[in-house]
């Protein structure tokens, strides 16, 4: 749910007037020299969203942890902020929804953030929280249950693997989950198909061997082919939607001004023979991919769009 921030107002605060987040939902701030080089040079392009300290004093981060160290870095005096008055919960929630849009947090960091809301602070449900943060429900229970995960399983997601992939570990216990993650952390060609399959012959007692020896695998050019598909099927899909904006203006346009409506016609035909143009070569780069059924990593079997 996004705050409205037209009941606060904009202020250059002095920077020893302001302090961090009593509750920051990254265990690290992760300062870049990209971030210290762009302060440096052109200054907060985006100001520190804060609130007012009535009994103590001075402002505390409501949204901008990063920013206002690297500030406190460079020695800058004055921090471009905006004032709103938040109460505790209503900061926490802000704060969440800007890391969760600016994906500045990581798996885990984010599922501590949303169980410290329900079962530290209290807040409110996790159906409450989805609502507040614009997700489901669903969404919010499968990334607390990451908490729930073996050490080594949460050390793989800070590392950066899918959380799709460790999702599967949860119907399993303890000394299951155990070499499931090992699994994954071994290998890391495997799709969630893959992972769901060992899931499922783990449980039924069959352990894993089979299915290591089953298991297809993508060679380097396949992969490659992959990646490009979806390169091009991105592009498609943004050119569709310009296609149907420009049918939208032209359906606005007054029947009168017909040459003018004649020539950006031809415009928007132009856009619709370059999506042509692009299904063709989607097709072509599908030619030489494995068969069908064999979907690419994280996602559904390719299929062609319509124009």
């Amino acid at each position: 749910m996004q705050r409205n921030l037209s009941r606060g107002f904009f202020e250059d605060i002095e920077e020893k007037r302001i302090r961090p987040s009593r509750h920051p939902l990254r265990d690290d701030l992760g300062l870049t020299e990209e971030l210290l080089a762009s302060v440096a040079e052109k200054g907060l392009v985006q100001p520190i969203v804060v609130r007012p300290l009535r009994e103590e004093g001075g402002f505390e981060v409501v949204a901008g942890n990063r920013r206002l160290q690297a500030c406190k870095m460079l020695g800058v005096r004055k921090v471009p902020c905006s004032v709103i008055d938040l109460d505790d919960k209503d900061a926490y929630e802000l704060s969440l929804v800007e890391n969760l849009q600016r994906r500045t947090l990581n798996p885990i960091e984010e599922a501590k953030a949303l169980k410290k809301y329900v079962d530290e602070f209290g807040y409110g449900s996790e159906t409450s929280l989805a609502r507040a943060l614009g997700k489901s429900p669903s969404y919010v229970s499968r990334r607390v249950a990451l908490l729930k995960l073996p050490a080594n399983v949460q050390d793989e997601l800070l590392r950066g693997a899918k959380v799709s992939l460790t999702q599967e570990l949860s119907s399993l216990d303890e000394d299951d989950k155990n070499t499931l993650a090992a699994f994954i952390a071994e290998d890391k060609r495997l799709t969630r198909n893959d992972v769901r399959r060992v899931a499922q012959l783990i449980k039924k007692g069959d352990g894993i061997g089979p299915v290591k020896e089953s298991l297809s695998y993508y060679t380097e050019e396949e992969a490659r082919q992959h990646y490009l598909e979806r390169v091009v099927g991105k592009f498609i899909a943004v050119s569709e939607v310009c296609e149907m904006r420009l049918d939208e203006i032209l359906d606005g346009l007054d029947k009168d001004e017909w040459v003018v409506r004649d020539i950006l016609a031809q415009q928007r035909m132009s856009v619709h023979n370059q999506i042509d143009a692009l299904m063709k070569l989607r097709r072509r780069l599908h030619h030489h991919m494995p068969p069908a059924g064999a979907a690419a990593p994280g996602q559904p079997g390719a299929g062609d769009r319509h124009p």
